[in-house]
């Protein structure tokens, strides 16, 4: 009846795809000054000294390449012609576009004594000029781009700033443009957006939750991606089965260019045991959690992405005997009620490529004695260390067939509170037994499953064989009986409509549990229909 530990990635795997690329125009090199030589082209003089000026980058490259001329002693302005294109070539082949060298002539007596400056101009941006912002705040646009846009400019960078933008899904459509400024080597970046569509809300059925309390949940939720225009967040869902109701509400703000975020939830449910034979005792309980977190991404490419994260969570639990007396249930509950303060400490990192995504992400767990946490002499209370580490790949075996793995584990040397076990059975981990078959301190999960598609349209109708396992053991008392469970089975996903979903799993057990119900669910069936107009 109470919660545990969400076990899945936090974001499900997407199908392998190549991130679409905002393209900036091959901006021309610096204009160079209108040259007044005199002497043939040809013709040959002493250089004892070539200086170089205004280059911060490609110190050593552009050293090696201006010794190959000095070398030589006499030097034709040919050859510093070519010399200046070099050093020029060398920029453009480092991405950074918009820079330029060429050669100082207005300097008679350096020449007299043998020197021959070349002066190198890089590429800065003068200004960005941003249209088609609605709702969203100019700055969530322009401070990611001017991190990108330090001198001297780099088409590279630019374009993953670009590519980035694209991907954001509160931006629908990104168009870049990189234009010659108002002198040599200043520039101006346009860049028009379309924003996406920030407001989203549905309804959803599936029989995803415990039989105990009634397997069947109707829910809704309402999602706004730009709440105050910020980028931020907001999220509400309420759902209900016979015994159950739970709410859940988060927000997210952006804090920093680099998409560091601050994360608050709050989720409440109340649930009744609705199962014969413990229907008329009149088992009940409240749960609610209260967290608080910041993330930060330290690489973050379109491509890659690597980010850790602090989180602070408060869970709290009580369960009752005949509606209104407090009683435990469970190892280390006082008077039925279970209490932890948790820091969370927490590394994850996703890959994308054209054919596979890879993610990954790992998680350590503290339970503190703070907060009015659970603390007694029994061994189970409330300070616990643990470790979760998730692993999720994605391959695209050809262009229609993918293949999607993971593996989950948690461990712990201490024995925990039900709040923090980890759960296996159901939807989520191991179909073809009921949800949460399996609760345990440590555990351990793997799934395999193929996207088969049916229609001429790869993401309306597929088939989805799979294969899944799950096994957990406790550190204190008895072990779960049968201690692992695995399963095979076949799935149907049903896209009906851009707005309409229909999910249906049937899974055939491999490990015998007893006290088998009667439910959808422990039939090895399971089902979900989302309906998300907006």
């Amino acid at each position: 009846m109470e919660e545990t530990i969400p076990k899945p990635i936090e974001s499900p795997l997407p199908t392998p795809k190549t991130p679409e690329t905002p393209s900036l125009p091959l901006l021309p090199i610096p204009t160079t000054p209108p040259s007044q030589e005199t002497s043939p082209i040809n013709e040959r003089f002493l250089v004892n000294k070539i200086e170089i000026l205004g280059n911060t980058i490609l110190k050593k490259e552009i050293s090696n390449l201006v010794q190959e001329y000095e070398q030589k002693k006499e030097v034709s302005f040919e050859d510093l012609i070519t010399l200046r294109t070099r050093i020029t070539a060398l920029y453009i082949s480092h991405g950074y576009i918009t820079s330029g060298a060429f050669i100082l002539n207005d300097r008679p007596n350096d020449i007299e004594r043998g020197i021959v400056t070349i002066q190198i101009v890089e590429g800065k941006l003068e200004g960005i000029e941003i249209k088609g912002l609605q709702r969203l705040e100019d700055s969530y646009v322009r401070s990611p781009i001017k991190i990108a846009t330090t001198t001297p400019l780099n088409k590279q960078r630019i374009e993953e700033a670009l590519q980035l933008l694209q991907l954001d899904p509160i931006i629908k459509r990104v168009n870049a443009e990189l234009i010659a400024g108002s002198s040599p080597g200043l520039n101006i970046l346009r860049v028009e957006l379309t924003e996406a569509p920030a407001f989203h809300a549905g309804i959803a059925i599936a029989n995803n939750q415990s039989p105990s309390i009634g397997s069947v949940q109707g829910s809704v939720f309402v999602v706004h991606d730009n709440f105050t225009g910020l980028g931020d967040q907001l999220r509400l869902e309420y759902g209900l089965t016979k015994g159950l109701n739970i709410y859940n509400i988060s927000y997210k703000l952006p804090v920093n260019p680099e998409n560091g975020t601050l994360n608050i939830r709050y989720s409440n449910n109340n649930s009744r045991i609705i199962a014969a034979p413990f229907d008329d005792l009149g088992i009940r309980s409240d749960a609610e959690t209260l967290s608080f977190g910041f993330r930060q991404p330290l690489i973050r490419r379109p491509q890659t992405e690597f980010a850790v994260g602090i989180g602070f969570d408060l869970r709290r639990s009580q369960t009752f005997l005949l509606d209104n007396i407090p009683f435990s249930f469970s190892e280390g509950a006082e008077n039925g009620e279970s209490r932890v303060s948790v820091i969370r400490f927490y590394q994850d990192w996703v890959h994308r490529s054209p054919t596979q995504v890879l993610a990954a992400r790992s998680q350590f767990s503290f339970g503190i004695d703070a907060f009015d946490a659970t603390v007694n002499n029994t061994g189970t209370d409330g300070r616990f260390f643990s470790w979760l580490g998730q692993f999720q790949w994605a391959q695209q075996l050809t262009k229609r067939i993918l293949l999607l793995t993971r593996i989950d584990t948690q461990l712990t040397p201490d024995s925990l509170l039900s709040l923090e076990k980890f759960s296996i059975g159901g939807v989520d981990t191991v179909r073809g037994y009921r949800q949460n078959q399996l609760v345990s301190d440590n555990s351990i999960l793997g799934a395999v499953e193929l996207h088969l598609p049916i229609s001429a349209n790869p993401n309306n109708l597929q088939l989805t064989p799979f294969f899944e396992i799950g096994g957990g053991w406790n550190n204190r008392g008895d072990n779960p009986d049968p201690s692992f469970i695995a399963s095979t089975g076949l799935g149907l996903e049903w896209q009906v409509f851009s707005s309409l979903n229909v999910h249906l799993d049937y899974g055939i057990p491999l490990f015998e549990v007893k006290d088998k119900g009667d439910s959808l669910q422990d039939n090895g069936f399971y089902f979900s229909l989302q309906y998300q107009p907006f």
